[in-house]
């Protein structure tokens, strides 16, 4: 009997700390809006590109807005890797982004560290509880620079 009640305890605590599919996350935001055009991951100190940059159909041109981008006194903006734009997108997935509005639809370039680069969106897949993205290649995109 013991057992059975510790069970039920088990189950209740776990119940409860279940969300749901629409809950919001009560985890602290990992963006924050620096208010000078840029977003910034407090975890990892990455800074994001608030406002898109235009569409390219270059790798090479999106690398090159990426190199030229000086915003907020810096100026060693690069292309996000694909895996940092699925922790992006994560990001809004879990309700994390805080204060950090960032247009996120339509395709974006990536870069690899190997010199490779794409262009494509993480959708959302066909659970909208769990969030699960599928990577979706295209041939143009635009550019959201990141630093470092």
């Amino acid at each position: 009997m013991k057992h059975t009640h510790r069970i039920l305890f088990l189950l209740t605590v776990l119940l409860l700390s279940f969300q749901g599919c629409a809950g919001k996350s009560s985890q602290q935001a990992h963006l924050q809006n620096l208010g000078n055009g840029i977003c910034q991951d407090t975890v990892t100190g990455q800074m994001w590109q608030i406002e898109k940059g235009p569409i390219s159909t270059s790798l090479e041109d999106a690398e090159q807005y990426a190199r030229n981008l000086k915003l907020g006194g810096y100026n060693d903006w690069r292309l996000p890797t694909v895996n940092e734009l699925y922790d992006l997108n994560y990001y809004f997935d879990l309700f994390l982004v805080g204060d950090c509005n960032l247009d996120r639809k339509g395709s974006y370039w990536s870069s690899e560290k190997d010199g490779t680069g794409k262009a494509g969106a993480w959708e959302i897949g066909a659970s909208q509880c769990d969030p699960s993205r599928e990577y979706s290649t295209s041939t143009i995109g635009y550019i959201r620079a990141v630093r470092p």
